[in-house]
């Protein structure tokens, strides 16, 4: 399991990124393609906001 939190602690409270599944608080996040072709997931900040990001920076951090 990677938790990509250890590097974002702050940013991503509860992100996990395990055999491919994007999960924040242990519920799986959806991802869905744009109209440029670029697959996103919407994410909570530790201030509560709902950010859409590129799932490609998440697997990034995880590297």
């Amino acid at each position: 399991m990677i938790v990509a939190s250890q590097r974002h602690p702050a940013q991503f409270p509860g992100l996990t990124i395990e055999h491919g599944e994007i999960r924040q608080h242990g519920i799986q996040r959806t991802i869905a393609m744009n109209g440029r072709g670029i697959h996103q997931t919407s994410l909570r900040t530790a201030e509560g906001k709902v950010i859409t990001l590129p799932v490609c920076r998440l697997f990034d951090w995880q590297a």
